[in-house]
This record gives C-alpha cells, structure tokens and sequence, in this order.
C-alpha cells in the first residue's frame, strides 16, 4: 500500500495526500457480504467458477477463515465440511503475500479442529508446500495430472499434485 500511495503522490503532487490509516488484519468466519470478494479471490488464485456459498451452511465458524483488512477480504482458507477436514482452498491475495496471513489461517483452521487429521492436495511445484511441511503435513501420495481439468494447458503450475495429510 505504501507504494501505492507513493505513486499516487507522485503522479498528482498538486492533491492533498490524506494520512494513511493502518488497521490490524482480523480473521474471521465467512459470512454472506464476503462472498464476492472471497469468489474473486479464488478466481484470481486458482481457477474460474468456484463457488463457496455451500460453506455458509455447515459451520462456517469451524471451517472457514477469511483475513480481513479494514473491508478488504486479503485472504481465504476453508475446509469441505467439519467432518471431512479437508482444506480445499487457502489463498492470499497478491501483493500480501509476506503478510504471515497464510501462516495465520492455516494455524487457525488447525486450532479449530482439534484431534482432526486434516488433509488436502498442492500442486508439486506451490511453494505453500514449505508451509505445510512446517505445519507437520506430510506427503502421502503423488497424482499426475490432479489438476487437469483446471488449469489452463498453457499454464507454468504443474497439474500434479501431492495428497499432504497432517496426523493428529
């Protein structure tokens, strides 16, 4: 944001440039007002399409944790369902990607569900994999071609993927 405001002092020195107002990154639970904002998100992150609303009705407050700053939804995490315990998305949005926000979703989404191994799938060259080989996840499958029908062909992620579980 400070480059931002830098830029935007510099290309308009004749405005008044306002005080910036820093606000701290609060995790919440998905509620209906997110949901745009968490759709663009995904859309931006991993593919068009997703849809999350389903998340809204089986304990959004034990599934999902969404990193807000001020009104700006900055990041995403939810699991299928609180049975399951399966993440199917985390994502941040770019530029706050230094931000320990992922860190701090994925702790969170551990912390709610307690005595739950919690599983989900990563592309085999996402550099979230650090992140979650520092969570205690470990690989227990490789699948080619997991993301195949997702991703663009002409895209640099690789369609395979690792099935990482963390044991509890």
């Amino acid at each position: 944001m400070d480059d931002i405001r830098e830029h935007y002092s510099f290309a308009h020195p004749e405005r008044e440039q306002a005080d910036p107002v820093r606000a701290p990154i609060e995790y919440v639970s998905l509620q209906p007002f997110h949901l745009d904002q968490v759709h663009d998100l995904l859309a931006r992150t991993f593919w068009s399409g997703i849809d999350v609303r389903d998340s809204l009705h089986y304990s959004p407050e034990k599934c999902t944790i969404i990193a807000m700053y001020k009104k700006l939804v900055v990041g995403a995490a939810l699991l299928s369902s609180p049975q399951e315990t399966y993440i199917t998305y985390l994502a941040v949005r770019t530029g706050w990607e230094n931000s320990q926000i992922a860190t701090n979703m994925l702790y969170h989404l551990t912390s709610l569900n307690p005595n739950k191994d919690i599983s989900l799938h990563v592309s085999v060259n996402n550099p979230a994999m650090l992140l979650y080989n520092r969570f205690g996840f470990k690989a227990e499958e490789f699948i080619a071609g997991f993301y195949d029908a997702y991703l663009d062909p002409q895209t640099r992620t690789s369609k395979n993927a690792f099935r990482l579980r963390l044991r509890r």
